[in-house]
């Protein structure tokens, strides 16, 4: 667990004493959360530890160049995933130092780590996933491109997977997603949890071993962060490329390459994503009928509905909501 109260001192934030609140549930697993405020900056960060690995997330506003620094007192392998604005950070004095934008991730490797980050914006929204390294090996591929990557954890020398960090995918953030706001409780949050951590992880050990391409210019790809933020809180409404454009100030060219390259999706094939998640987790989670949820999502049509529901998940709108609602 890191330590959470911060004290700012020379233009430094340092983590020091207890969070502000902390429970166990019924399978061990422990919740751990604390906001802060300051002068001229606030935040908060939670992490939720399980047997094998630990999930922290959280965001901190108002602390462009500021120098954030913790303790990690433990040998682990962390997935790292910035969700808004850009740092930069160097772990026990390393030989370079990783400059994060938005919207990419790493894989780093620390003994025990003293983590000195360099926030370059006003908002900055991070998830980290910190594996046991005996239990982390077991999951790490054979294949020739982790092998550096292996030899300096037996080494014990800190370092990332890659040197370059990679593209959050649309898949990466709705999996993020569904962690960041699962509504399990005690068991059931530990299996959902499992889940998701390991699809997370195998999506990217898969795009560090296929490698990924880097043709959107850092301009460009704020701007298409941005158009996906919009999306994410306005995807039910009408949308043209058009529209993106002038609100965004980008080119329809730039905005279909950037989109695809940036989330691996389409425009459209991202809105159609939100969509379906969405009304997937209407149907498991609320007891309210299939036209309602074609209507909150955005579809005029419920048959159309029905179909783009079945296309996605193989079964009908109407088999989920009965299959999520039957009594054990």
């Amino acid at each position: 667990m890191i330590d959470s109260v911060i004290i700012e001192n020379n233009n430094e934030i340092i983590f020091d004493k207890a969070p502000d609140i902390a429970k166990v549930d019924e399978c061990g697993t422990q919740d751990f959360y604390t906001s802060f405020i300051d002068r001229t900056y606030n935040g908060w960060y939670k992490e939720q530890i399980f047997d094998n690995f630990k999930i922290g997330y959280g965001a901190l506003y108002g602390a462009d160049k500021k120098r954030i620094r913790f303790n990690f007192n433990q040998e682990t392998i962390g997935l790292i995933f910035i969700l808004k604005g850009s740092l930069s950070m160097n772990i026990n004095n390393a030989l370079y130092t990783n400059h994060f934008e938005i919207n990419q991730h790493n894989i780093f490797y620390y003994t025990s780590a003293n983590d000195a980050i360099e926030i370059t914006d006003n908002t900055v929204s991070i998830v980290r996933i910190n594996f046991k390294v005996d239990f982390f090996n077991q999951f790490l591929p054979a294949d020739h491109k982790f092998e550096n990557f292996r030899k300096q954890i037996k080494q014990h020398k800190n370092r990332t997977l890659e040197k370059h960090n990679y593209q959050i995918t649309t898949q990466m953030h709705l999996i993020i997603d569904n962690i960041l706001h699962c509504k399990r409780k005690g068991f059931y949050r530990k299996i959902s949890m499992n889940a998701l951590v390991f699809e997370l992880l195998l999506l990217q050990l898969d795009m560090f071993n296929q490698g990924s391409k880097k043709d959107t210019h850092i301009c460009d790809t704020k701007k298409i962060i941005k158009v996906k933020e919009y999306l994410d809180y306005n995807y039910t409404l009408p949308m043209t490329l058009e529209f993106l454009c002038k609100k965004f100030g980008t080119n329809e060219f730039a905005l279909k390459k950037g989109f695809k390259s940036t989330f691996g999706k389409t425009v459209f094939g991202y809105i159609s994503d939100l969509k379906m998640h969405k009304a997937r987790n209407l149907l498991m989670e609320n007891n309210i009928s299939i036209g309602e949820v074609s209507e909150i999502i955005g579809y005029k049509n419920a048959q159309h509905f029905s179909t783009a529901f079945k296309k996605k998940f193989g079964m009908t709108p109407s088999k989920c909501n009965s299959f999520t609602h039957r009594k054990l």
